[in-house]
This record gives structure tokens, sequence and C-alpha cells, in this order.
């Protein structure tokens, strides 16, 4: 799951997945679109975002059972000028709050493309109902604003988040440049946290983010490299190049990143259509060895995601993909979660 978890012992362990995990868990909500999915371990429950209607889905595996959560200004019938990109928890058990990002609908309109557009960012209190509302928004403009007067580029695409131990948000955006904004936990002050220039690709920003609370960094993914890493505590933090022992290839695909402890260790999961990528690091992130795996159903589905899934003791991580090419009313009803080889998890 995509979280800034406390590291919890009693949640470090990967369980063996028995045959009692299912190969795939459909999520049937009629165009849900989900860009990102994470799971609530206490609950037991998949929050999803709803791309194009920018909305909050909530879907429970077990009675199978849905609602939607709206958020004013953001979310609407698929013509709205917001869409719901990425989903963070504060912790990765028994989490209290839940964050999303709205990311403005023409960012990644390469035809008609907007860096100035309406996004958002929004604070939930758990548990979620089908009438709860933000405790907080904050307009990413005016973090957007800070960048450019200080640094002379816009970033913007915003879309995806994680918080740290005390609390604060971390924010991406993968386009104008790769950057990172920070939230306070009462979401009243704000700063452009941290940047780079731009590498002058089409997307040369950070496509996924997670925080390691065993080491209390922050690591970036995609932009100029496949994983980046930035000092919490530091005054001044900057970008530090993860160097990864392996082939990673190309960063063609990639999309959000995932935090998930094992043994004890940290491990971050990444999604590269139709490869799932595993980062494991023994000295703080100056270096970290990979494991990939890969489904042929994820190839041409959008994948976007890998999120861990609890049934008792057992746990396993799960691919979600958002099928960007059914558009906003394509009549798509079922949306599978795959279940990916576990093994990579382990290093």
């Amino acid at each position: 799951m995509r979280t800034s978890a406390l590291f919890l012992a009693s949640a470090a362990t990967l369980g063996a997945v028995s045959a009692a995990l299912p190969d795939r868990i459909n999520v049937r909500v009629k165009n849900l679109s989900p860009e990102d999915t994470v799971y609530d371990h206490s609950r037991g429950l998949f929050y999803q975002s709803n791309l194009w209607k920018g909305l909050i889905e909530v879907y429970n595996p077990k009675e199978r059972s849905h609602i939607n959560v709206r958020i004013d200004g953001v979310s609407s019938s698929g013509d709205g000028n917001q869409q719901m990109s990425g989903l963070s928890l504060n912790k990765h058990n028994k989490a209290s709050r839940l964050y999303a990002v709205a990311k403005n609908a023409n960012a990644f309109n390469f035809n008609d493309q907007k860096n100035n557009g309406p996004s958002s960012f929004h604070a939930f209190d758990l548990p979620l109902k089908e009438s709860s509302k933000p405790l907080w928004s904050i307009d990413m403009n005016k973090i957007q604003d800070k960048f450019e007067k200080q640094f002379g580029t816009r970033p913007f695409g915003s879309v995806d988040s994680t918080q740290d131990n005390d609390g604060n948000s971390y924010i991406c955006f993968a386009l104008g440049m790769p950057a990172i904004a920070k939230v306070s936990p009462d979401g009243k002050s704000f700063e452009a946290w941290a940047h780079e220039d731009s590498n002058g690709k089409q997307r040369p920003g950070y496509s996924g983010i997670a925080y390691d609370p065993a080491t209390d960094r922050i690591l970036a993914y995609g932009g100029n490299r496949p994983l980046t890493a930035f000092n919490v505590k530091s005054k001044n933090p900057k970008a530090h190049p993860v160097q990864i022992n392996g082939n990673f290839g190309s960063l063609n695909g990639a999309e959000k990143l995932t935090y998930v402890p094992v043994n004890g260790k940290s491990v971050l999961v990444a999604a590269r259509a139709p490869d799932a990528i595993a980062f494991q690091s023994n000295d703080n992130w100056k270096t970290a060895n990979m494991k990939s795996t890969h489904r042929d159903e994820l190839s041409d589905s959008g994948f976007t995601a890998v999120t861990d899934y609890y049934d008792g003791n057992d746990h396993g991580i799960y691919a979600s993909s958002a099928f960007f090419g059914d558009g906003v009313h394509g009549g798509r009803s079922s949306w599978p979660l795959y279940k990916l080889d576990e093994s990579i998890m382990n290093f």
C-alpha cells in the first residue's frame, strides 16, 4: 500500500500467500477507472481514485459493496476540470486519515495542455462515509506559484502523495519539472520542498512517491531516473540518485510507487506495465536491489499501482489498472486486481 506507516512490527511480515488469496479480485463498479488503489488493513477496505469523475470509491471485498465519496469542486459526471489521481494513508496499519490528490483535467492532454488549471489536495478523517467531507483542502496552484517564483519553472500534474511519521504530506508533480511539495499536518502551511531541473522530456517529473519510515527517507519514482531519495530531516533537501543494482530498463510506463514492510525490511514496489518492480536497500537508499515480475494481463490494462491486501494472516500484493482506453463512459463494470508473485518482496 502506498502509505507513510509508522514501522509497526505487527505489520512487518509479508506472510506466505496461500490458495486462500484469490488470483484476482473483481471490483464491480461501472466506469470506475481507478488511477490509484490503497488498502486499509484495519478496516478491510480498498480506496480507489475514480480518475474521470474525481471521486473516491470505497470497496469492501468481503461484502462486495461500495460507496462513493464526492469532493465539492472536484467531483463531476466525468466532464469536470479536475481528475482524481493519487491516494495515500497516514499509516500502514490502523490508519486514521486518507489523503487525495486531484490533478487538472488538461494536465496530461498533450494536445491542449495547461499548466495552471485547477488542482487540489485533500485530507479526510477515517472511517469514510458517503457523506464525508475533507477535513481540509489546499489549492495546489498556490504551491505551483511558489515553485515558479523561486525556481523559474512551474511544475504541474500533481499525481501522488505520501506522509511522514510526523504527519507532513509530500505531493509529487509529474510535469513541468521533477518537484515535491510539502504540506503541514493541519494543512495550514506548505512549501516548495524539493525539485530538480527538467530533463526536457514530455513527462519530466516524478510519477510516484513513498515514505520509508525505517530510514526517514522520501523516495520518488520516475523523472530523471528510477529512484531518487530525499532526507526528510534536511533543511535544504537535495535529490540523491539511488544506484539500482540490476538492469531496470526504460521508465516508459512508470506510474505509482508503494511502500510495503516485509520481515522487518522496507520494500518499495513500482508499477511499469506489464512489470511490477520491487526495490530494497541496506544503506539508507544510496543503492537498491531490485526484483521484478509481470502478468500478461497488465500489458494493455493501464496498470498504474500496486496495493497490498490482507485476508486473515495471508498477505499478498495486487496490481490495479485504470483501463484508460475505455474513457469516461466506456461502460466497463469489472476492474480486476491481479495477484502478483510475492517472491519479489523477499530480499
